[in-house]
């Protein structure tokens, strides 16, 4: 059993990195998804939101560049949509308008706009259609569509110096890294593997390099492993090898599923990976691996789901 300590955070000021993640756990009738932290190494355990919507989530926390601020994936405002709070998570509100469902991207560096990913379809079902790059001005409430292409464009990140975007993309017919100007000019597919996905990516703290997830297409059993690549698509290096000892099969969340529970976040040095994976037991736990593939610890040890680390520093 899992004990929780509950704290929102309030009146903190030691600066401490801690690993935000999505889970299960909790003594809910009907399970749903709550944000939670944990230090580094695993220990004192918090949970941050306590009112997900019965088999929904409060997900996928982006905090802002000054800290005081954070956006969140939630269904409490009919379907899924962005909400913002202060960085304890009190003051909660509606960050995203209108009907279309929209999910969790990340902020400029100076705080001023926000990537994020919206369904962009004329009319109802307001979640089926193309999932498009969208960037809010949060000053002006105004946001204008960067990828407009056919297809699944999603995650966007922002490089430090606010000049480019990393984001995925199944516009080619599997799912690729791209990097595009921060307008979404200049598109590159910097992996380009047809019989390869590419997901659950993030950016080293220096844009130096990416971490990402692989599945190989062709394979009659699809094993996610985990990898870094320098921002060119050079010198992929596989930190987990799970195919070679067949752990982590990838199981749909739902019949015709994407693998939509694996994320990847770097410590603030840029020397350690935070990632969620079913690599030991049936439900995902958090774990935590150098950059070189060495020393891999589990942080969560419950028999909930744990997905989308979130490395930050407080």
């Amino acid at each position: 059993m899992t004990t929780l300590v509950v704290s929102s955070c309030v009146g903190q000021q030691r600066k401490s990195e801690r690993i935000y993640f999505d889970s299960e756990m909790g003594s809910k009738k009907i399970p749903s998804f709550e944000i939670f932290s944990v230090n580094p190494d695993g220990s004192e355990l918090r949970q941050h939101t306590f009112d997900a919507v019965p088999r929904r989530a409060n997900s996928s926390p982006k905090f802002s560049p000054d800290g005081k601020q954070v956006i969140f994936g939630t269904y409490k405002y009919g379907g899924y949509k962005i909400a913002i709070a202060n960085s304890d998570f009190t003051q909660q509100r509606r960050f995203t308008k209108g009907p279309h469902y929209t999910y969790v991207g990340s902020w400029s560096p100076n705080g001023k706009k926000v990537a994020y990913n919206k369904v962009d379809t004329k009319g109802a079902p307001y979640f089926q259609g193309d999932f498009e790059i969208f960037l809010m001005d949060i000053e002006q409430s105004t946001d204008v569509n960067i990828s407009n292409t056919k297809g699944s464009d999603f995650g966007p990140q922002w490089s430090q110096d606010g000049k480019k975007i990393l984001f995925g993309s199944d516009r080619t017919g599997n799912s690729d890294i791209y990097i595009m100007d921060a307008n979404g000019q200049n598109v590159k597919n910097i992996t380009n593997t047809p019989k390869i996905d590419e997901f659950g990516f993030s950016w080293s703290p220096d844009n130096s390099k990416i971490a990402f997830h692989v599945i190989h297409r062709d394979a009659k059993k699809k094993y996610i492993d985990l990898y870094t690549m320098n921002i060119n698509g050079s010198q992929r290096t596989n930190l987990t090898q799970n195919q070679t000892s067949k752990k982590n099969l990838f199981v749909p969340y739902y019949d015709g599923a994407p693998p939509i529970f694996y994320g990847s976040s770097w410590s603030a040095d840029g020397t350690k990976i935070a990632f969620s994976s079913k690599r030991n037991s049936n439900n995902f736990q958090i774990f935590v691996v150098r950059a070189n593939g060495t020393e891999q610890e589990q942080l969560t040890h419950n028999q909930a789901n744990n997905v989308f680390p979130l490395w930050h520093v407080e």
